[in-house]
């Protein structure tokens, strides 16, 4: 398709899950629009959220679990958009969900019905689409808006973040922002995996799953969360550690130490582990069993195994040897089993990115204050929130707030 003098009424340029929506929306309020995708598909990112099953959304949702310059104003979008909102509008589209603790998924649990509602519905809303092509300046012209051999009246910018740059989401956006004069918080990776320095010793645990609460210390704790950790060759993983590594990226890009502190056994005190551990080995020393065996009903052989190297003792010794300063060291190591982190892994492996476009570059139905007539929705903004829909949340609440808006106006 030819797009010399091609015009529109709104651009959307990216076809992610913000931009379909925002696309269908402005195109059923009367708008003529097109959708701009660098990719040769559209919204190849959601085919990967949730593991391939799509986890659109959560309930019930809390403004308060995000993060970003956009977290004071967070609410009062979700609270006109929020998650009821968003299911009873894919259900208008055909798609029917489930809910699980919580996480809100498709029927199917398939992110391909979530991507093919959206789909048809760019189809029938008759929006026309424009794939594998980049858009590298949005040049503010005639009232509106140059883009690549397009005019349109107004742009919606929904081209993502910076993680998971193979799906597309690679920080161009960033670039037409800032060229548009508007602020733009340092991007950093998040809900990402971290290494730690003393990756040697991480072998004896790699693989290892274990409940409990990971704690971000600088100078003092600066973030928590409570779930499945998990245990890898060069550091540590899993939902609890995801939901804290935004702290860690920005942390460590100011040039901060940073630990992880990890209290595998939260529902108890370094107390009552003490006295519980000192009853096991004085059994043990009855039965002649070893550390290893005494302890196998605390925490899992190789955590135990990986502790008792850390204390200095070994796990084949007699459980009747273990003194008093052991089984202290031993119960606080449970409560507090500290790591120095290096690093988090780049945005190649994040699921998606903390910082942005500011938030107060945008009014309240995310038009530019700079600039009129510019939209911005989804991970492109300065906001990040927690695994669960979250994030996929705030796509589909800013891709209809700001979609309204455009055209509506």
């Amino acid at each position: 398709m030819t797009v010399s003098h091609a015009k529109y009424d709104i651009a959307v340029i990216g076809a992610g899950a913000s931009g379909m929506l925002a696309a269908v929306v402005s195109s059923r309020a009367g708008a003529r629009v097109c959708l701009i995708e660098a990719n040769p598909r559209v919204g190849r990112k959601i085919l990967e959220t949730g593991n391939g099953r799509c986890n659109l959304s959560h309930t019930p949702i809390d403004g308060s679990e995000y993060r970003g310059s956009g977290v004071g104003r967070i609410t009062a979008f979700l609270d006109r958009f929020g998650t009821d909102e968003t299911l009873r509008y894919f259900r208008g589209l055909g798609l029917l969900t489930r809910e699980r603790d919580g996480y809100i998924y498709p029927y199917s649990e398939t992110a391909s019905s979530v991507l093919d509602v959206l789909r048809y519905a760019v189809e029938d809303a008759g929006i026309e689409m424009y794939t594998d092509r980049r858009i590298d300046r949005i040049e503010p012209a005639n009232g509106g808006f140059d883009i690549g051999g397009i005019h349109a009246d107004k742009v919606i910018i929904s081209t993502g973040g910076a993680a998971d740059p193979a799906s597309g989401s690679d920080g161009s956006g960033y670039k037409l922002a800032r060229d548009l004069g508007l602020k733009i918080v340092r991007p950093l990776p998040a809900l990402v995996k971290v290494r730690t320095r003393d990756q040697k010793d991480m072998s004896v645990t790699a693989g290892v799953r274990a409940k409990g609460t990971v704690s971000v210390m600088t100078t003092d704790c600066i973030a928590s969360d409570r779930g499945e950790i998990q245990f890898t060759r060069d550091g540590l993983s899993g939902i609890p550690v995801f939901n804290v590594s935004r702290y860690i990226s920005y942390a460590i890009s100011e040039g901060r130490d940073v630990k992880l502190s990890l209290d595998l056994i939260p529902d108890m005190s370094i107390t009552d582990i003490e006295s519980y551990v000192t009853g096991l080995t004085e059994a043990g020393s009855d039965h002649r069993r070893s550390i290893e065996e005494t302890l196998a009903g605390v925490l899992h052989k190789k955590i135990n195994a990986y502790i008792c190297k850390r204390i200095g003792i070994g796990i084949s010794s007699p459980a009747g040897d273990m003194t008093r300063k052991q089984i202290s060291l031993y119960a606080r190591m449970i409560k507090a089993l500290e790591y120095d982190i290096e690093s988090v892994y780049g945005f190649e492996q994040a699921q998606v990115t903390a910082g942005g476009v500011d938030f107060d570059e945008v009014d309240d139905d995310l038009q530019s204050i700079k600039v009129p007539g510019l939209y911005l929705t989804g991970e492109i903004m300065d906001i990040d929130g927690p695994c669960g829909g979250y994030n996929l949340q705030w796509a589909w609440t800013s891709g209809y707030i700001a979609g309204s808006a455009a055209g509506r106006r």
